[in-house]
């Protein structure tokens, strides 16, 4: 059984750039399983495609690329922005937050990965105790000032490259299933990006990536999130930063020396070995197993007597 008042919690799932809701089930499957959240019932793990992608697909804007600088100008391109306005409106939209009473409502949780962790967080610091939990892998901050414009060139540059139509379902698997850049996924999660982020195009004779590579492409051009000193002490509740071992996208340094000066908000845990950027869709058994245990950290799976109407001792 799981603790008195876990029952009660809504956890949102937010994917990566180039990503899907889908990319998030091989996860969920496993944390449905666990003896933690056996009792949650089904429709409290939400997940949703953000803007441009999987069933947002939007072809509306022909992106404007520039090879020579590596640079791609799209509305993709101001994902902070769009990202975080998008979060906090399925927030809002969640039957756990009808009432809007905000001392007897549910525990949300929100779990994220890349784009969807930043949208999590900066969420957080607009709209202080929005969460009762964050579970972040790998957040992406301020990469103009902890990062190489080198790496951008070379994201923007593989992500052009990509081959992104076919003439069939099938061929679109056998691609992504012996694409070199694709071999270290789990095969379950590779599946599940498939089912929702390869779709059948408008004349019903091909199959294309619902975030076309060159507004994917975008993501990486724009300014990241980078917080001021005082907008990093706004959450309100506890927040986990995950990182994979191999990762080129995250400095963990300054998570480190975060966790240090805000010991009470930020907690950054050991880096999930043989992983990189990519670790909730390399290893989702590790990751669900980090979720699990960040759940731990939060007052509605303590075995609380009533953590639906004591969430003000989960906050900061």
């Amino acid at each position: 059984m799981c603790p008195h008042g876990s029952k009660h919690a809504t956890l949102l799932f937010a994917h990566g750039g180039g990503f899907c809701r889908q990319t998030w089930d091989p996860i969920i499957r496993r944390l449905r399983a666990s003896s933690l959240l056996q009792s949650v019932d089904p429709s409290q793990f939400v997940t949703f495609d953000f803007p441009f992608h999987g069933t947002k697909r939007d072809k509306s804007v022909t992106p404007v690329v520039n090879r020579e600088t590596m640079r791609v100008e799209h509305p993709c391109r101001y994902w902070v922005e769009w990202a975080t306005e998008e979060v906090y409106q399925q927030v809002q939209a969640l039957p756990s937050r009808a009432s809007g009473d905000f001392l007897t409502r549910a525990p949300l949780i929100g779990i994220g990965h890349s784009m969807g962790a930043v949208a999590l967080w900066n969420t957080e610091v607009k709209h202080p105790g929005t969460f009762d939990g964050l579970i972040l892998f790998e957040p992406i901050y301020a990469m103009h000032r902890l990062s190489s414009p080198k790496t951008t060139d070379f994201l923007v540059s593989i992500t052009l490259d990509r081959e992104y139509k076919w003439p069939t379902l099938d061929a679109a698997t056998r691609y992504f299933e012996s694409f070199r850049n694709f071999a270290a996924w789990d095969r379950e999660s590779l599946k599940s990006y498939i089912d929702g982020a390869v779709v059948q195009d408008d004349d019903k004779t091909s199959f294309s990536l619902a975030c076309h590579p060159e507004i994917e492409a975008s993501i990486y051009c724009a300014d990241t999130l980078d917080l001021a000193d005082v907008e990093l002490t706004r959450p309100q509740c506890r927040t986990i930063l995950l990182n994979g071992e191999r990762t080129k996208m995250y400095k963990r340094e300054f998570f480190v020396d975060l966790a240090d000066s805000l010991p009470d908000i930020y907690k950054v845990e050991p880096s999930m070995a043989n992983t990189s950027h990519l670790m909730v869709l390399e290893n989702p058994e590790d990751s669900a197993a980090r979720i699990l245990k960040g759940l731990t950290e939060f007052i509605a799976f303590q075995g609380d007597d009533d953590a639906t109407t004591n969430l003000s001792a989960s906050r900061l």
